[in-house]
């Protein structure tokens, strides 16, 4: 016999995988084909063979029961087997047993005794376009070596021996062969055909699970109306172990559940549903037990010995029993033990040892120290699991670019031979955008400028208010014109004209101090401002993209034009006066800022970025000030950023002449300015982080007119 599978009955497959049996949808088409199935033999010899020393006693010729008539292999099928078979549909006689019937009468006369003959008896149960079920009866005791097949035209399919199969996924009215075989010898060969009604399948079993050998089960019919079921369970010998009779589908429970079962749902009569139920049986002997990476996971799985899946006991508890570390450059290796209760309620272990691979030096943190003058390049690196040190020394390449965006920078690049430190670049002198920054002191220029602009009292039309905060609403005392003296399309002058002085606060009145009059600034006079290209610190780079901030201080704005210490609603939210995402100061930098100091070209150089407003972004161990993150153009840096990519030198910086005419604070022993930062100062709602002159963290009020702007944005220069 080819080796093959059971059928799974009804279109069911029953997975026990996870150690509870549960039913899948599954066509019989799964099962194995048959190869070279033998002819069907028909022997009288072997059939019909008496023995004289089998000779019946007087209470056996009394007992014998009379043969009832088998209808003939070509008459069609009564009502009472399958209500579903067509005209067409034929049931087929038990194979050779009309004949022994009248030749055991005959033997009976003459009081001899024939020895069993096996026989098959088949019997169509239902027959539909796409299917045919049968139910099958034999005298043969030992069915492990019998089988039943189907052919058709291109169909060919087999299954072992069993009381009750349904083949699927036939063609309509064709014919079909259904034999059985013992070994290779044919026990029983009939023609069965389809027929062209619809297929109805409205009685569906469902095993749901098996607990401590008891089954659970349910049945539906999708087909309402008073009917009467009947549900039988039959053990492997074909024993009834259950019987019951119910008006409507229900759910069963099924104590002693040790063996394999069929269960067999029947309508009025006729079955119309059935299913096999293997009771796994499992290989504790060779379990494969699957080891992850290093141990991280175990997997368990116990070989069926049956039709049923294997067993997998997933993700088992394990721990380590011995370990030796791998080094920088030597090997180690670890051993680990899992262990499981299976199914049996027996404890399974199993340990493996794994290589722990040599870990190499870890040189990733390397430092970069470049020379004075940008001539040379040293990097070196320490291994911090074994103190192993690497060095090298490479001379410097340079090169002055200019992009087709106006981004103009020196590129100086160190190119190593060690793998750890690759190529190097550093950028120098970067110029991208123009700002008004230092003050006219050519008079011819100046002279010129005033008798074509004069003033905002005089020529108000070219002019622009500021629309400065005073005593805590704008007011109209400072005004600018912005002039393209050579047409170019680009600014090349800015005139700032002020009546009165800008407060320090903007919740201060008009005429209190200012540091204007200071930084040597007077009211009623025009200062001209001359539009210069912006120097850039390149604080780091990303893949051709460099984050930059200013120089030196562009300007002096105040964060926010009130100091209130609540929560309020401002700037299109709800947060206190130093939350940086409602702020003024983002307002000012991604609109006025950005526009002025920035051509036509921004979009493309100017990143979007996520700007990081974070408790980390703050350097404090707790700050309930904090905003969300912000996607902007331009921002000032947070006090994380200053402190990490600025040095003392690029912390202190000066102001620039127009900074100063817009009230920057100057610093007199040194003449440098203070710069905000965007961080909130953690113990006060309208208070913010700053720099001062000196390059230290301090913090001041929002409404302050007098912190410097250092603008920060990411740019593209590839």
């Amino acid at each position: 016999m080819p080796n093959m599978k059971r059928d799974e009955l009804n279109n069911l497959h029953i997975n026990n995988s996870d150690g509870h049996l549960g039913v899948d949808e599954s066509p019989l088409g799964n099962l194995k084909e048959v190869k070279n199935v033998p002819e069907v033999k028909k022997s009288e010899d072997e059939v019909f063979k008496a023995s004289e020393e089998n000779k019946f006693s007087e209470e056996e010729k009394q007992s014998f029961d009379q043969p009832q008539k088998s209808e003939d292999s070509g008459s069609s099928s009564s009502s009472s087997s399958a209500g579903a078979t067509s005209a067409g549909a034929t049931v087929g006689a038990v194979g050779g047993v009309v004949g022994v019937i009248a030749v055991s009468a005959a033997l009976v006369l003459g009081v001899v005794k024939l020895p069993t003959i096996p026989a098959v008896d088949v019997r169509l149960i239902a027959a539909s376009s796409s299917s045919l079920a049968f139910s099958l009866k034999t005298n043969i005791e030992d069915h492990s070596d019998m089988y039943i097949v189907l052919k058709g035209a291109d169909y060919e399919m087999s299954t072992s021996f069993q009381e009750y199969v349904k083949f699927n996924d036939l063609k309509q009215n064709e014919v079909y062969t259904l034999s059985v075989y013992q070994e290779e010898t044919s026990r029983y060969s009939s023609n069965y055909y389809t027929n062209t009604k619809e297929d109805i399948n409205n009685i569906n079993i469902t095993v749901t699970s098996y607990i401590d050998d008891k089954l659970y089960f349910y049945f539906e019919d999708s087909i309402s109306g008073e009917k009467l079921y009947t549900v039988t369970v039959k053990n492997k010998a074909g024993s009834v172990i259950y019987t019951d009779e119910t008006s409507s589908p229900k759910e069963y429970e099924i104590d002693n559940f040790k063996e394999d079962v069929a269960i067999f749902v029947a309508v009025n009569g006729t079955i119309s549903a059935g299913i096999q139920v293997f009771k796994p049986i499992y290989d504790y002997e060779n379990i494969n037990w699957v080891w992850g990476e290093y141990g991280e996971t175990v997997t368990a799985i116990i070989p069926s010995m049956n039709e049923t899946d294997d067993y997998y006991v997933r993700d088992i508890r394990n721990f380590e029993i011995e370990r030796e570390d791998a080094t920088c450059t030597e090997d180690g290796y670890v051993v680990r033990q899992a262990a499981f209760i299976g199914p049996d309620k027996n404890r399974y272990e199993s340990q493996k040892e794994f290589v722990l691979p040599a870990d190499g030096h870890d040189f990733s943190d390397v430092t970069y120290t470049w020379s004075n003058n940008y001539q040379s390049c040293k990097a070196e690196a320490t291994c911090p699991v074994c103190d192993t040190k690497i060095e090298e020394s490479v001379v410097v390449t340079s090169d002055d670019i200019v992009t087709d965006t106006n981004i103009s920078f020196t590129k100086y690049t160190a190119s190593f031979e060690n793998e750890h430190f690759g190529i190097k670049n550093h950028y120098e002198n970067l110029v991208y955008g123009a700002y008004p920054q230092s003050l006219v002191s050519d008079t011819s220029v100046t002279s010129e400028l005033d008798q074509e602009y004069g003033t905002p009292l005089s020529q108000s039309d070219k002019w622009t208010n500021y629309n400065y905060y005073a005593a805590g609403n704008i007011a109209s005392y400072m005004s600018y014109v912005d002039v393209d003296d050579d047409n170019d399309g680009a600014f090349d002058y800015r005139g700032v004209f002020y009546s009165d002085y800008r407060p320090i606060n903007t919740v201060d009145a008009l005429g209190n101090s200012s540091y204007q009059y200071d930084n040597g600034y007077l009211n009623n006079k025009v200062y001209w401002f001359k539009y210069e290209p912006i120097n850039w610190e390149v604080l780091t780079q990303d893949d051709g993209k460099l984050f930059i901030a200013s120089k030196i201080i562009l300007d002096s704005q105040s964060y926010y034009h009130e100091n209130n210490e609540q929560s309020f609603s401002h700037n299109g939210g709800n947060g206190y006066a130093n939350n940086y995402e409602l702020s003024d100061m983002r307002k000012w930098l991604n609109e006025e800022f950005y526009n002025s100091a920035f051509a036509s070209d921004r979009d493309v150089v100017i990143d979007t970025t996520e700007v990081d407003n974070s408790l980390a972004s703050t350097l404090d161990s707790a700050n309930d000030y904090i905003s969300n993150n912000t996607n902007d153009k331009v921002f000032l840096l947070s006090r994380y950023e200053a402190n990490e990519h600025l040095s003392n030198s690029a912390l202190s910086i000066i102001g620039s002449d127009y900074a100063k005419s817009q009230g920057l604070y100057v610093a007199l022993e040194n003449n440098k300015g203070f710069w905000g930062l965007r961080t909130p100062y953690p113990n006060q709602s309208s208070q913010v982080r700053y720099i001062t002159n000196n390059g230290n963290a301090s913090y001041d009020m929002v409404s302050k007119t007098s912190l410097g702007i250092r603008p920060a944005c990411w740019i593209n220069i590839e």
